[in-house]
C-alpha cells in the first residue's frame, strides 16, 4: 500500500499543478483582455490628440511660409525705397550742386574783374610814379 499512497500523492499533485496551470492561464488571459481593452481606449483618447495636433502643426507651416513670403515682400520694398530714395538725393544733388557751382563761378569771374581793375590801377600808379621820377623840374 505503501506505493499505492505515493501514486495517488503523485496523481493528486499533478491535478493541483494542472489546476493552478489553469487558473494561472485564465488570469494571464483576463490580464491580457484588460491590457487590450485599456489600449484600445488610450488608442481611441489619444486619435484626436494626434488629429489635432496634426492641425497644428499644418498651420504652422502655413504660417511660416506666410511670414517668410512676407518678409521677402518687405525685403523687395525696402530695396525699392532704397533705390528710389537714392535717385531722389542724386537729383537733389544735382539740382543743388550745379547752381552752386555756377554761383561759385560767378564769384571767381567777379573776383577776377576785381583782380584785373585794381591791376590796371596799380600799373597806373606805378607808371605815374616813373613818369614823376623821370621829370626834371
Amino acid at each position: 500500500m505503501n506505493g499505492d499512497a505515493w501514486l495517488v500523492t503523485i496523481a493528486v499533485s499533478v491535478a493541483v499543478m494542472a489546476l493552478v496551470q489553469v487558473v494561472v492561464l485564465v488570469l494571464a488571459g483576463v490580464a491580457l483582455r484588460r491590457a487590450m481593452s485599456t489600449l484600445t481606449e488610450l488608442r481611441r483618447d489619444v486619435q484626436p490628440i494626434l488629429e489635432r495636433a496634426t492641425q497644428v502643426s499644418t498651420e504652422a507651416a502655413r504660417a511660416a511660409a506666410f511670414a517668410s513670403s512676407q518678409m521677402e515682400r518687405v525685403d523687395q520694398m525696402l530695396a525699392s525705397t532704397a533705390v528710389r530714395l537714392d535717385q531722389t538725393l542724386s537729383l537733389v544733388q544735382g539740382a543743388v550742386v550745379g547752381p552752386v557751382r555756377q554761383g561759385t563761378a560767378a564769384v571767381a569771374a567777379f573776383r577776377a574783374a576785381v583782380a584785373v581793375f585794381r591791376g590796371l590801377g596799380g600799373r597806373r600808379r606805378a607808371a605815374r610814379d616813373e613818369e614823376e621820377a623821370l621829370f626834371v623840374g
